[in-house]
């Protein structure tokens, strides 16, 4: 009965966000500074105008997730440092990263959104279906007038597209972000080193909870952190899975999950789970929460984004007062897997940006930001951040989630720390496996890309706590390609073949 009520909710939802673009298109025809409609927008192009005939915004509204345990501050070093660089006031509305796809959801059905809204989950149905009804800008008339927006790597670019078209601005990560993070101190006191095979890996999980590793002569730890449902495709792909779709020599798409490796890896996590290796609560404890067992002694080692969470962990220290050093360890097999190069991007309103004059102001505000001497200031302030008393620093990962550009993509110090970092990050880029599906947009994974997560989210976790046998896992699987699994294949497969 709950999962019918979210289903019914959230297709109520999807009908708002509909309804209120047709009727923000209707009553804005006889506004005579109503932007165009996405028809008429795209069939009369723009007149071009320079970047440099164009003034940066005064004060631009958004809305951005942060990750740290409190929201940054108005008054605080990275958002003061970007209005200086951008020479313009931001007006910022901070959610919680763990509700903060809800809080969209909600923003754009009621229509009252600030001027660039940051999202997330780009394809998310809600998002897709917002930007196919008029809400946001397409930008690909006027990328020609800002030039350093034409600089972003062409395929987070092209990942990013929407139906032919520009809409975000891209927020650009590295293509391949993740891997084992460990404390260097436990691995010291088990004797062993960073794992390099899934056997290593495994003993190294079963030695943190068995060997004492923080020797404080009690039982009271474990292997892998884990949390919000989230089991890392790392895993996955040390089995030699493919990375979310494998597209075999017809041309036919195969959906990770129906293949023997995939499962080889699920059951590989069903061990660690039974065997108490990884976090109990993984599938409901929040990432925040989860975290805490980290600072406290309670788990060793976690997958996750190396550049953005390794200075989160030593950030937190000064508030813990518990101090280790942490390890990036190799690929694993040597097989990890590439991301599409972004953690989303920047949408600009059309609710509350109304003339062509107002949007190219808000573009050459995140031109500003890509120009080569924008991006040298916040190199130098990344930098000059590490020299100084630990207490004195800012999360720079909050500095990150801010600004959409590649400036820090990549651990831009020249400590130890970083150095370790972008060679860790070489290595497991130089081994990722791409996702094919990256950029194509299914019509049906649009209209059921909930309902489908579900089946497979919702099935993977009963069967890694063993509610569920393989058969069991099996049936949820056709139930997927029962309910529009197979047709997003299909699509897809159409989808790759014009690429």
């Amino acid at each position: 009965m709950l999962k019918s009520i979210k289903t019914l909710w959230f297709y109520f939802v999807v009908l708002l966000i509909t309804a209120f673009a047709l009727s923000a298109c209707s009553s804005n025809s006889s506004t005579t500074n109503a932007p165009t409609s996405p028809a008429a927008q795209s069939s009369s192009s723009p007149t071009k105008q320079s970047s440099s005939e164009v003034q940066v915004a005064s004060k631009i509204t958004m809305i951005n997730a942060y990750f740290s345990n409190t929201a940054p501050k108005k008054d605080e070093f990275i958002i003061t440092e970007t209005e200086r660089i951008t020479g313009t006031d931001l007006d910022i509305t901070y959610v919680p990263a763990n509700v903060y796809e809800e809080k969209i959801n909600v923003t754009m059905t009621s229509g009252d959104m600030p001027q660039v809204v940051m999202i997330q989950n780009t394809n998310g149905t809600s998002v897709i279906n917002g930007i196919r009804s008029g809400m946001f800008w397409d930008l690909t008339p006027y990328l020609d007038e800002f030039p350093n927006l034409k600089k972003f790597d062409q395929q987070v670019i092209e990942n990013l597209k929407v139906d032919g078209k520009y809409y975000f601005i891209p927020r650009p990560r590295p293509l391949v972000r993740n891997g084992t993070i460990i404390r260097k101190d436990w691995l010291e006191n088990v004797g062993m080193d960073a794992p390099a095979t899934i056997d290593e890996f495994y003993d190294l999980l079963k030695a943190f909870k068995e060997k004492d590793p923080d020797q404080n002569g009690q039982n009271d730890t474990y292997g892998m952190l884990l949390y919000e449902n989230v089991i890392p495709g790392d895993i996955f792909a040390w089995h030699g899975s493919p990375n979310n779709w494998r597209v075999d020599d017809d041309g036919s798409f195969i959906k990770d999950v129906e293949t023997a490796e995939y499962k080889d890896g699920l059951a590989f996590v069903r061990k660690l789970y039974s065997e108490g290796l990884v976090t109990k609560e993984f599938a409901i404890v929040v990432r925040n929460e989860a975290r805490k067992d980290l600072y406290n002694n309670k788990v060793g080692l976690s997958i996750e984004a190396l550049d953005a969470v390794v200075p989160f962990y030593y950030f937190q220290q000064e508030d813990t007062k518990n101090y280790y050093d942490m390890l990036a360890g190799p690929p694993i097999n040597n097989l990890s897997f590439s991301t599409s190069g972004h953690n989303g991007g920047s949408l600009i309103s059309k609710t509350s940006v109304k003339t062509e004059d107002e949007l190219r102001s808000i573009l050459k505000y995140f031109d500003t930001m890509n120009s080569e001497e924008a991006k040298s200031e916040f190199v130098r302030i990344a930098q000059e951040n590490e020299k100084k008393p630990a207490e004195q620093q800012f999360n720079v990962d909050d500095l990150k989630n801010l600004i959409n550009t590649d400036a820090l993509i990549y651990p831009p110090g020249d400590s130890d720390r970083d150095e370790m970092l972008r060679n860790r990050m070489a290595e497991h880029s130089a081994v990722g496996v791409a996702d094919p599906s990256l950029g194509l947009i299914s019509p049906t994974q649009i209209e059921k890309n909930e309902q489908l997560n579900t089946i497979i989210t919702d099935a993977r976790t009963k069967y890694i706590m063993g509610e569920i046998d393989e058969a069991g896992f099996d049936a949820q699987v056709e139930l997927w390609k029962k309910t529009g699994g197979s047709q997003v294949a299909k699509e897809l497969a159409e989808l790759y073949k014009q690429k």
